[in-house]
């Protein structure tokens, strides 16, 4: 099965690829209570005889499409590894309350300095969780348009609209893959007679109106001479459509006009409509009443969900605790590489805290395993920033693929232009008309370095691509700055980036930052030549420019956070002396307030980069971190600096 997402297939492993949500619950006192309370009522309505044979064959259908992960892997000769899902869905979390629903930030630092306080709150007892099998149970219900709300009793003939949120990469798509097929082969949700399930990024080639029913039969074929039968029981449907982030049409929950215009108004599965407004239907209950609703996004689309009725929020939070070891040893084969990979990333705080999310797990076996192979063996230059680890990531792929290729250089510029419009306009999906509009060929794509790089995915209507994550697609994009002979055109993005305010270029530019870096560079200069000169030069004085404007600008959390990411791009750069030229004059280092609303929340990470920032100057007298939440955790990762300091605030 192809991600809908730019995620490589959830918690994708090279053994064992995707673990879910199946055995959280019972870790958990509260999650073991609520299992109690979540049990099915047993008295759903029989399926009508004549619908016998079709469900059989539907569910046939399904089982077959859902049965099977596929995994790219640029450490093997086969570059694809199948395997069952039954048989390596791996565990994450899943919590019955999703958090800061409005949240827009970026996917390799959401949730991350929020994992240990999850972690203990489960160790305790206190973090409610989910499985699959009750999403749709009445235990888990909130809100007006939830049948809890009216009453305890079963919900197996009402319907409920279920949101489930996760940054990408997190297992969202197999999450959704391992409920279909387990109610295809008969394991969950017997009350739901028939399943269907849509790709928001398919849906966008929809551009004319059209019906519900015909959307049905497009897709499943064999229900056409049946749908009027299906009609007369909507609360024995599921609907599910999986990625509402990657949806290039707008639904707005908050716009009434939807309910009042005559050409909006979706009531019956015949009427020809917008996709956006069948799908605001089916979840307002309007369309097909009693049936029920399960939707994926990202944390950056949920906004749009905020005045929807939704029964069931839940959030995805990926590994906690022991799964991020299980993970590394379930990548590769040889148990020494695997223990040898996983205590480099643990030994590596930055590396270590990024490992809640599954595909970067996944993208930090692909980059390191080749370090810690007899064949390589070569400990010194292991990746230890962001920025090295995706420039061996890249490396890795070039290093199989670049002889067969006519112009490596040209190829990757391209392509990381494509990529910097889709980060600049929040778009992960592509198709052939965008890989022409920048001289890719969509037969490219077929074999060779761009389907390692990119992932294509064909359906009976439409071809789309992604890159594995959207990390991937950022470095990429900053990649291609340095290959462009135009410097000034990257120093004006570079520039222009900087003053958006939502966050969609913060990694971006750090891995800019850490490009201009010797070490980064080095083994993509390999293979696609040296990077434009006047473009380091510029970047680094970018940087000491921004620096020093900021480093006197932190008066206000706007101020301090600017600072903060300034120490990042510094971090990432590597430039000891950049570092000691902007930050050798300074005796101060403030990020704490004694009033906690004007100080600064650091991460985890934040921590890390803090600590390996001061590690690089020796003039830092005083750290003010009042208010600023590290907690045990960040304390830890400042140990290592602390020393150069005379006070900690």
């Amino acid at each position: 099965m192809a991600s809908t997402e730019p995620e490589p297939r959830a918690s994708a492993t090279g053994n064992a690829t995707t673990r879910g949500v199946d055995q959280t619950l019972g870790n958990t006192s509260t999650g073991a209570s609520l299992m109690g309370e979540a049990t099915i009522d047993r008295s759903e309505p029989d399926v009508p005889s004549d619908l016998i044979a079709i469900q059989r064959l539907h569910k046939e259908t399904l089982e077959k499409q859902c049965e099977k992960l596929e995994v790219k892997t640029i450490l093997i000769k086969e570059k694809v590894r199948t395997f069952q899902l039954v048989d390596h869905y791996t565990e994450l979390t899943v919590i019955s309350d999703l958090r800061h629903r409005k949240l827009v930030e970026h996917e390799l630092l959401a949730r991350g300095r929020d994992h240990e306080e999850w972690r203990q709150k489960q160790l305790r007892g206190e973090l409610e969780t989910i499985r699959t099998d009750k999403l749709f149970h009445s235990s888990f219900s909130k809100g007006s348009h939830s049948p809890s709300s009216q009453g305890s009793g079963s919900d197996s003939h009402t319907g409920i609209s279920a949101v489930v949120s996760g940054v990408a990469g997190i297992g969202k798509t197999t999450m959704v893959q391992k409920i279909v097929h387990d109610w295809a082969t008969g394991k969950i949700y017997p009350h739901f007679h028939f399943v269907f399930i849509f790709k928001f990024r398919d849906l966008n080639r929809l551009h004319d109106r059209t019906t519900l029913s015909r959307l049905i039969v497009e897709q499943y074929p064999n229900l056409r001479g049946v749908l009027d039968e299906l009609w007369k029981h909507p609360e024995t449907l599921l609907f599910i459509f999986d990625g509402l982030d990657e949806f290039r049409a707008r639904i707005d929950f908050a716009d009434s006009r939807r309910d009042t215009e005559p050409q909006r108004r979706c009531t019956d599965p015949e009427f020809l409509c917008d996709v956006s407004d069948i799908v605001y239907s089916l979840i307002q209950n309007k369309l097909l009443p009693g049936c029920s609703v399960l939707v994926t996004s990202r944390p950056t689309a949920l906004q749009l969900l905020a005045k929807a009725q939704v029964s069931v929020w839940a959030e995805i939070l990926g590994f906690v605790g022991e799964e991020r070891r299980e993970y590394f040893h379930k990548f590769f084969e040889d148990q020494e590489v695997a223990a040898a990979v996983y205590s480099h990333v643990e030994e590596n705080e930055l590396l270590f805290t990024m490992c809640y999310n599954p595909s970067y797990c996944w993208i930090l076996a692909l980059s390191l395993g080749p370090f810690f192979t007899r064949k390589h063996n070569n400990k010194q230059r292991v990746p230890k920033t962001v920025t090295q680890l995706f420039s061996y990531y890249i490396y890795n792929i070039l290093s199989h693929h670049s002889v067969k290729m006519e112009s490596p250089r040209d190829v990757m510029l391209k392509i990381g232009e494509m990529a910097f419009t889709g980060v600049s306009h929040r778009n992960i999906v592509f198709t052939d008309e965008d890989l022409i509009k920048y001289n890719l060929q969509p037969s490219q794509f077929l074999s060779g370095f761009l389907m390692e790089l990119v992932e294509r995915e064909s359906s009976e209507h439409s071809v789309v691509y992604t890159f594995p994550h959207l990390t991937i697609q950022e470095f990429v994009a900053a990649l291609a700055q340095f290959l462009s002979p135009h410097s000034k055109n990257t120093m004006w993005r570079l520039i222009r980036s900087d003053k958006e305010k939502d966050g969609r270029f913060e990694i971006f530019l750090r891995f800019v930052a850490g490009l201009s870096s010797p070490r980064a560079a080095q083994p993509l200069e390999d293979f696609l030549g040296p990077f434009v000169h006047q473009t380091t030069c510029a970047v680094i004085d970018w940087l000491n420019e921004k620096f020093k404007a900021q480093i006197k600008d932190t008066d206000t959390v706007t101020g301090k956070g600017k600072l903060l990411n300034s120490l990042h791009y510094l971090f990432e750069s590597q430039n000891q002396a950049l570092a000691q030229l902007t930050l050798g004059s300074e005796h101060t280092l403030s990020f704490g307030e004694s009033s906690s609303g004007k100080a600064l929340r650091l991460t985890p990470i934040d921590c890390v980069v803090v600590s390996q920032v001061i590690g690089l100057c020796d003039t830092i007298e005083l750290l003010n971190l009042k208010n600023c939440y590290i907690q045990d955790e960040g304390l830890q990762r400042l140990v290592a600096a602390l020393h150069k300091c005379q006070e900690l605030w």
